[in-house]
């Protein structure tokens, strides 16, 4: 049987964890560090794999409902130019047509989250705080990958903060945190709402960007 690339690299990082796991125990303390060093990198590849797994999922499931639905070369260009043009938009900052084109994107296919998110975000940016908190929430409950959950909380939070409900925003502030200990627009929210004055909100707009 041929062994494929994926699961040689799949072997490769279970042969390393099972050596950091039987060493550890009786590792110095020099040792332990190092070996802290490792896991770090063995889990940002593993979680770029899933983020990437999770993008191909997306698309996996767009084939299969095309193809249900038959005309699979005029449906794609239907379902994909809203999408791409929708993502465009974003990054240009034009809000408004953004939303628009991903509005028919996740009217056809609700289960595509990553449209999902990039269509909560545009709301966020237009201030229409209850059509953002309505993808969010449900991005937050659906959502397997740590990075959506963490941006989706982080967003509810800067609604909530928007509306002075500040107990409640740093509740989602922190389940952001939670969900992905490296993303800093939480903290930063979280900081500025604990010391009071003028919020100035990350919305984490800028980890959205390096997604799409």
């Amino acid at each position: 049987m041929t062994v494929s690339i994926v699961q040689q690299w799949f072997a490769s990082l279970h042969d390393k964890l099972d050596e950091l796991i039987r060493q550890y125990p009786v590792a110095t303390a020099a040792e332990k560090s190092r070996m802290r060093g490792q896991w770090e990198l063995l889990k940002g590849a593993s979680d770029e794999m899933v983020e990437n797994w999770l993008r191909l999922e997306d698309k996996l499931a767009m084939f299969h409902e095309l193809d249900q639905q038959g005309g699979i070369a005029e449906q794609a260009e239907e379902l994909l130019g809203p999408f791409h043009k929708g993502q465009g938009y974003f990054k240009l900052q034009m809000y408004r047509q953004a939303a628009e084109q991903l509005e028919e994107t996740v009217r056809a296919y609700p289960d595509m989250l990553s449209a999902r998110m990039v269509l909560a975000m545009s709301y966020m940016h237009l201030k229409e705080w209850m059509e953002a908190h309505r993808h969010f929430r449900l991005i937050a409950a659906l959502a397997d990958d740590v990075k959506l959950q963490a941006i989706s909380y982080n967003a509810l939070g800067c609604i909530q903060a928007v509306y002075a409900n500040l107990e409640q925003a740093q509740q989602f502030f922190r389940k952001a945190l939670a969900a992905d200990p490296t993303f800093r627009d939480p903290q930063m929210n979280l900081d500025r709402c604990s010391k009071g004055g003028e919020l100035l909100l990350q919305f984490g707009s800028a980890e959205l960007l390096a997604m799409v």
